[in-house]
């Protein structure tokens, strides 16, 4: 092999080395970011949990009684896990790198893959925080409840219009060559 195909091959290897180094300098970089986002939006997150929880609980809970509004309920209900399920995990991030730092965030986005709110969760656990695991609990399984209420909403409402929809089409009848009724 000649000299010059040698330096293209280190050129090669050493070029894959700095983008690798490159794209991992991104990651930690959009890492870093999003820590320090969930920390600076902190003092936001619980007045919209709160405006969310009473709207949801004043205004589209009493239109999920109604079976004409389900629908609309249930999409407001899916909203509002979705705002939940954001928060959580806003809270999580800003908990987890709080207590534990970067090394947290990075345990509980990357290596385990289950995200910082179980990672939150236990950090809460060891350093005995009982009103912030509480609160991680509790707003996680708001969420769940939220988001399996809309769906049987959803269904409730599909199953109405599909009846509405049966009721009001007329039955198609024809006739084969023999002359009987085919329906």
């Amino acid at each position: 092999m000649s000299v010059t195909g040698r330096i293209k091959e280190v050129g090669s290897v050493v070029l894959g080395f700095a983008a690798l180094i490159g794209i991992a300098a991104i990651g930690v970089g959009l890492l870093t970011g999003a820590a320090e986002f969930s920390v600076w939006v902190l003092k936001w997150t619980f007045p919209v949990f709160s405006i969310t929880l009473i709207c949801s609980i004043v205004i589209l809970l009493p239109l999920s009684l109604l079976p004409p509004t389900r629908g609309f309920s249930a999409v407001g209900f899916m909203v509002a896990s979705s705002a939940f399920s954001a928060i959580l995990w806003l809270w999580g991030m800003a908990y987890t790198y709080s207590v534990w730092g970067m090394f947290g965030v990075f345990v509980g986005l990357v290596l385990l893959g289950i995200g910082v709110v179980p990672v939150a969760m236990f950090a809460a656990l060891v350093h005995g925080d009982w009103s912030n695991f509480w609160m991680l609990v509790i707003t996680g399984i708001v969420t769940i409840v939220f988001r399996v209420f809309a769906n049987w909403l959803a269904q409730k409402a599909d199953e109405r219009a599909y009846e509405l929809e049966r009721i009001r089409a007329p039955a198609v009848t024809t006739t084969n060559n023999q002359g009987n009724l085919l329906e």
